[in-house]
C-alpha cells in the first residue's frame, strides 16, 4: 500500500481527482500481488493524509470488486496509451476467470 501524505487544505477528494494515476496503478499492482491468494479478503490501496490533519483516509478493495476495478483501470488507462498496464489488467481478469474454473470444476455436484 502507498502512503500519500500532503501539507494543506486539499481535501481528499481533491487530493483523489489529482493523484489519480497514482491511486489506479495502485490498485493493478495491489491485486496483481494478492489474487491468487484465496486467503486475501481485502487489499488496501492507498493512505491518504494531510499533516496535522483528520485521521488518514484508507481505500480498500475487498476481493468481489477485484475484476470490476480492473477494468475501470482500464478505462482508466486506455486514454492515457497506457497499453502495458491496461494489458496488465486483462491478464489478470483472464487469470482470474481461469482459476475460477478450475476451482468450481473440483466442486462437488450441487454446491
Amino acid at each position: 500500500m502507498s502512503k500519500l501524505q500532503f501539507k494543506g487544505k486539499l481535501t481528499v477528494e481533491e487530493l483523489i481527482v489529482r493523484y489519480r494515476w497514482e491511486i489506479y496503478n495502485n490498485i493493478v499492482k495491489s491485486i496483481e500481488s494478492n489474487y491468487k491468494d484465496p486467503t486475501v479478503d481485502q487489499v488496501e490501496i492507498v493512505e491518504i493524509s494531510s499533516f496535522g490533519e483528520d485521521p488518514p483516509t484508507v481505500i480498500i478493495l475487498t476481493r468481489d470488486k477485484f475484476k470490476e476495478w480492473l477494468n475501470k483501470c482500464i478505462e482508466f488507462f486506455e486514454p492515457l496509451e497506457e497499453y502495458e498496464k491496461c494489458q496488465e489488467c486483462v491478464n489478470i481478469i483472464r487469470d482470474m476467470s481461469k482459476n475460477n474454473k478450475k476451482i468450481k470444476s473440483k466442486l462437488p455436484n450441487g454446491i
